[in-house]
């Protein structure tokens, strides 16, 4: 930390400090009023992206100092707590998957490579996290193990399939990035249909997506075995694994496997000793569904003698709420368990609705829904309550949990009071699709940060990908999260935490109309901040 000790010094500071306001307009700071001998000045960087355009814009440079004259008044307070420290932050990042290969595939070389760049290069946006499909999601359909009849010896597996797909090499395109360093989670939406009770993928007509055969429990063990070796000799190294995706279903919508939460104990029982066997070092994530139902699967699995210690934590998505982030889940699963980690694995922008995409009506172009987003370009869109969920179409309860709602908002809600409330790590779904939202084979068109048009060889980097961009770039792995307060309007959010390299990063997320005036706090200094209507403001505070 610097020290002044002389008057004058000060004086020049703020001096500076006002200048830097009048210069850099709305949404910059400035600092809080104090004396020229008040002693000790932390400068801090903002950076800015809001409904006004920014897109992490550095917004002006500002001073926290301690005041003598007592504390600064604003209408809200954000107060952070640099000896509270909560969890180790994993990072930030994205899917790397079969559809966002097809999307960028159909690119020019030189702009897929900037894509990548963009996401995982050190001056992108640094993603320190990815989860790819283990064969098929709902947006591919294939299995590394095509054998038509059983075949427990798996004497027919190869990951052939994602040679061919595009999939491994965008992978290893990623980790080539100069500067890139990434650790992938792993998740099967389904095992191969011959391993389960009704022999498909999924099973629209019965509304489900079949179970794991018991007797097939080793075999699927294996199978996950034989997948991690065989991307290792690819040269991927898999860190984490889920069991399956979304366990709880899909009502057989798409490729899925459901596994109650004592099937998925009893395969935890044979999956954890066949990775030790093979002497591989892979955390299991269990779950990896909607953070509502978490307590049904981890009391039974975290609190199971045999299954637990092979597990690592728990794996979360966001679909239960087009708004809620379900703190108060989190805050209890934290409690029970403080030695697991819940990282959130997927998230998307689904559906936008039937009335707004013609999802529903146009199953085979043409019929009038060739360009169902046509505001896929429109970076207006993303901050309006305009977005539409699964629930919208279909849950009775859209009026509750499922209303109208901006994309951008839900990122950075979910982004900022997650990794207040225990979330150790936050995985995006696919990192690129394209402007039709695919490709996807079930009719399952989803909005990705980054969208492309393959016919003009055009990108656009969506107003999502700058809020997830500047959360990632200022909250890195190895990082610790602090315990902060917030007090002022509803809708005002906020998180820190302090980075390896000794920045202490505030995050402030206001969704409401109007500016708000706030004062920062930390230990004895502060500064008084805006924080624009609409907007995602990150506070990055010098080390020590």
């Amino acid at each position: 930390m610097t020290r002044r000790f002389r008057a004058a010094r000060a004086v020049l500071i703020l001096v500076v400090a006002v200048a830097c306001i009048a210069a850099c307009g709305k949404g910059t700071t400035r600092p809080a009023t104090a004396p020229a001998d008040s002693g000790e000045v932390r400068r801090a960087e903002v950076f800015l992206t809001s409904r006004a355009g920014d897109a992490m814009r550095k917004s002006g440079t500002i001073s926290l100092v301690v005041p003598t004259s007592g504390p600064a008044r604003a209408s809200a307070g954000i107060t952070v707590y640099p000896d509270r420290e909560r969890q180790v932050f994993h990072g930030v990042g994205g899917s790397l998957t079969q559809a966002s290969a097809a999307a960028l595939g159909k690119l020019s070389r030189e702009k897929r490579a900037e894509v990548l760049a963009a996401y995982f290069g050190p001056d992108g946006a640094g993603y320190a996290l990815s989860r790819t499909h283990v064969g098929s999601s709902d947006f591919s359909e294939y299995s590394y193990d095509y054998t038509p009849d059983d075949d427990p010896s798996l004497a027919g597996f190869s990951i052939e399939e994602d040679r061919q797909n595009g999939l491994l090499e965008l992978i290893t395109d990623a980790q080539a990035v100069p500067g890139a360093s990434f650790r992938i989670v792993a998740s099967p939406w389904t095992a191969p249909p011959w391993m389960k009770d009704n022999r498909k993928y999924y099973d629209p007509a019965q509304r489900r997506g079949g179970r794991l055969l018991e007797n097939h429990y080793d075999t699927f063990a294996r199978y996950f075995v034989a997948y991690l070796q065989a991307y290792r000799e690819a040269g991927v190294d898999i860190w984490a694994l889920t069991p399956v995706n979304e366990p709880m279903g899909n009502g057989g919508n798409w490729e899925s496997m459901e596994m109650s939460p004592e099937e998925q104990r009893d395969f935890i029982r044979v999956l954890g000793p066949r990775l030790k066997e093979a002497k591989l070092e892979t955390p299991i994530l269990i779950f990896d569904q909607n953070r509502a139902e978490m307590p049904d699967y981890t009391r039974v699995i975290f609190g199971d003698e045999i299954a637990s210690p092979f597990t690592y934590g728990t794996a979360v998505h966001w679909y239960n709420s087009t708004f809620r982030v379900y703190e108060d889940v989190l805050d209890a699963q934290h409690e029970l368990y403080p030695d697991k980690v819940i990282i959130h694995t997927e998230g998307t922008i689904d559906s936008v609705s039937a009335e707004a995409s013609c999802n529903q009506q146009c199953l085979k172009p043409p019929c009038g829904c060739e360009e169902p987003y046509a505001w896929w370009q429109d970076d207006a869109w993303y901050w309006e309550k305009e977005a539409t969920d699964w629930g919208w179409d279909w849950a009775q309860n859209r009026e509750v949990d499922h209303p109208m709602y901006a994309p951008a908002f839900r990122y950075a809600r979910d982004l900022v009071v997650g990794m207040g409330h225990w979330l150790a790590g936050w995985i995006d779904w696919n990192i690129v699709l394209d402007k039709r939202g695919g490709p996807n084979h079930v009719n399952n068109f989803c909005l990705a940060p980054v969208m492309v048009d393959g016919d003009t060889d055009t990108v656009y980097y969506t107003p999502l990908f700058y809020v997830v961009k500047q959360i990632s770039r200022h909250s890195r792995p190895g990082g610790v999260v602090l315990e902060t307060g917030v007090e002022g309007p509803l809708g005002l959010h906020a998180s820190a935490i302090r980075n390896p390299d000794g920045t202490i990063a505030v995050h402030v997320f206001n969704e409401g109309a109007a500016d708000v005036a706030y004062v920062v706090r930390m230990g004895e200094q502060e500064a008084t901040v805006t924080s624009p209507a609409g907007s995602l403001q990150t506070v990055v505070i010098e080390p020590e």
